[in-house]
């Protein structure tokens, strides 16, 4: 079995992990790679590159690490599994202390999750720029704190307009990330569903609402005193907004395969990584 390794190295503790986990693996037989990159991480297309012969990845971080490997793993068609050196590490399928677990990889013992992506087409004067989200996009005010006007559309049929800090379209997965921060329902990853979340509205109905997952959102945006506003698309990449530009978000044709290598159910994770953190 061949496996990829690919480390977060803006945290000084994965790069100890990553030998441990390769360690672990060269033992009972899998084939261990690990990409040479100068970065924390490589970019998408060099994750891309890296994962195109493998059969798992494994990306060693916290959550936004994982998302940023399991999208390109998706691309790659690649299931992989998350071992956290984060915070939370909600999306882990294994803790940094559960190495001895690892060789069920190779036994096939292990569950496999199926998280949606999200569609994200960005029309700006004439061009259109697609990128995918595994949490969420954003659509909001820039730097400073000014208000801006946000339209949004489900099916062509308006259902928001509203004046805030922007709103948030979300998968299921990303209604633990900050859709719930900004009030929106934890939804079990296995709803098939869109979420749209109201940042701040300076409204008393606009409230967060649910879609099923066939349904394309279309959000423009207007901020304050002509500046542009953006759309930011899982914290990892911003796009500034005319008037005029419109951001069209639709559920993705493919879907992130996360390994899990423990037992515990989505509720119990819950419980364990949100509901007692102090």
């Amino acid at each position: 079995m061949r496996i990829t390794l690919i480390p977060n190295k803006n945290k000084s503790e994965t790069v100890s992990l990553a030998q441990a986990v390769a360690d672990r693996l060269k033992a009972v037989g899998a084939q261990i790679s690990v990409p040479d990159y100068a970065t924390p991480l490589p970019d998408a297309a060099g994750l891309c590159a890296a994962l195109a012969d493998t059969d798992i990845a494994i990306a060693i971080g916290g959550d936004g690490t994982i998302v940023h490997v399991a999208k390109a793993a998706a691309a790659a068609g690649c299931p992989v599994l998350g071992i956290n050196a984060g915070h939370v590490g909600f999306l882990a399928g294994l803790e940094a202390d559960e190495l001895d677990a690892l060789p069920a990889l190779l036994g096939g013992d292990y569950t496999v999750d199926e998280r949606a992506l999200l569609e994200v087409t960005v029309h700006t004067q004439g061009e259109a720029t697609t990128r995918y989200a595994m949490n969420e996009a954003v659509v909001s005010r820039g730097g400073l704190s000014r208000l801006v006007d946000v339209t949004v559309t489900a099916d062509g049929a308006e259902v928001l307009s509203c004046r805030g800090d922007g709103v948030i379209i979300a998968t299921p997965t990303g209604s633990t990330a900050y859709s719930l921060s900004a009030g929106g329902p934890v939804v079990d990853p296995s709803v098939d569903c869109i979420l749209l979340t109201p940042v701040c509205p300076h409204s008393l109905d606009s409230r967060p609402r649910i879609w099923p997952a066939g349904v394309t959102l279309t959000a423009q945006a207007v901020a304050a005193d002509g500046e542009p506003a953006y759309v930011t698309v899982d914290g990892e990449e911003s796009i500034p907004l005319a008037s005029h530009d419109t951001v069209i978000v639709r559920r993705a044709d493919t879907a992130v395969r996360l390994l899990q290598l423990r037992r515990d159910t989505f509720y119990e994770r819950l419980r364990c990584k949100l509901s007692d953190r102090r």
